[in-house]
């Protein structure tokens, strides 16, 4: 996503939009970098922007990173947990629409490339 980011930055508005964590250690499912970072499931805004400035900051990314409410509108608006790609047009319609979790991230990742690139 960084290397994406990078290479199109000048021409397309990337993000990151953060939701709720899908694997958090107190979740039933944790994942180990959950685990490792502590990062627990969000009781409050503040905790989810604090977690997001953490995995940004661990990550090295130079993405900028949008932060759900706690009401999760973005999350469910958009059906991203726990992560999806999605490329938006300017006229709000939608060129790249990737599969939900991590199988279609990488594909989703592709495709925007290629949209980008054709672009």
């Amino acid at each position: 996503m960084e290397k994406l980011y990078q290479t199109y930055k000048d021409v397309a508005e990337i993000f990151i939009v953060y939701i709720s964590e899908a694997h958090a250690s107190d979740d039933s499912w944790p994942v180990g970098y959950a685990k490792e970072m502590g990062i627990k499931e969000h009781t409050n805004f503040g905790e989810r922007c604090a977690v997001a400035k953490k995995l940004v900051k661990d990550k090295k990314l130079t993405i900028p990173c949008l932060i759900d409410n706690m009401d999760n509108k973005a999350a469910d608006a958009y059906q991203g947990w726990p992560d999806r790609v999605f490329l938006v047009r300017k006229d709000g319609r939608l060129a790249v629409a990737a599969a939900r979790g991590p199988w279609g991230f990488k594909p989703g990742i592709k495709a925007a490339e290629k949209w980008l690139a054709e672009y």
